[in-house]
């Protein structure tokens, strides 16, 4: 079922692109690391930011940053991923208590239909995110122009793994830190266009609140 897919993408998103969010402030999440240039990790992103990438199948995602907003009581950073294949839309949205870090509730809407789960607060996020992969050798310092004209500058690693030679193009100019995405030297995602405001949120609060549950699949 695509709803228990989407679910898996967002916890891999998860481990890989967030860096926490932290601070006083609700209009920023916490700024990149300092050391290498300060490449490493997110920039600080206020609210509306987000970033559009192209995948080499074709289809189109943006990562918005949306804000905080309240779940239950609980204060909440609201991040949300939007997936476009094949002409079908699949939006994805994050709950992060604001003073834990920790999931809260994930919402997916897909053709029409908002479905949500919330996260018992046992569960933990993966660390090691916002840093360099494990393992990685660093290739150097990169720039990237968007095809809207755009140019970023950022550090590329180069990680071998079972499916072969990943590289990854990270930076803080960007929102959500990911540039470039090769594997066995094929462009497998690209930054399109990025933005520090204007992001629309595809799935509103009341959405959310008045989603169907549903939960993940046993054994």
């Amino acid at each position: 079922m695509k709803t228990f897919f989407r679910f898996s993408v967002v916890l891999i998103l998860v481990a890989f692109l967030f860096v926490g969010c932290g601070g006083e402030e609700e209009k920023s999440l916490v700024p990149g690391d300092k050391e290498n240039g300060g490449a490493l990790g997110f920039a600080a992103m206020n609210p509306g930011s987000w970033a559009e990438y192209t995948l080499s199948d074709g289809s189109h995602e943006i990562n918005k940053y949306i804000g905080v907003d309240n779940y239950n009581g609980t204060d909440c950073y609201v991040l949300e991923f939007e997936m476009t294949s094949n002409g079908e839309k699949t939006i994805t949205q994050m709950w992060l208590d604001k003073s834990s870090n920790k999931p809260v509730l994930y919402v997916i809407k897909e053709g029409g239909v908002v479905m949500k789960m919330e996260v018992p607060q046992n569960q933990e996020i993966p660390s090691g995110s916002g840093t360099a992969p494990v393992g990685s050798v660093e290739l150097g310092n990169k720039k990237y122009t968007t095809p809207t004209g755009k140019t970023v500058d950022a550090i590329a690693y180069k990680v071998t793994t079972t499916a072969g030679e990943s590289e990854s193009w990270i930076s803080t100019q960007v929102p959500f830190g990911t540039v470039k995405a090769l594997l066995n030297g094929k462009s497998q995602l690209e930054l399109y266009d990025f933005g520090t405001s204007g992001a629309d949120r595809g799935i509103s609060k009341q959405e959310a609140e008045n989603a169907q549950s549903f939960g993940l699949p046993q054994g």
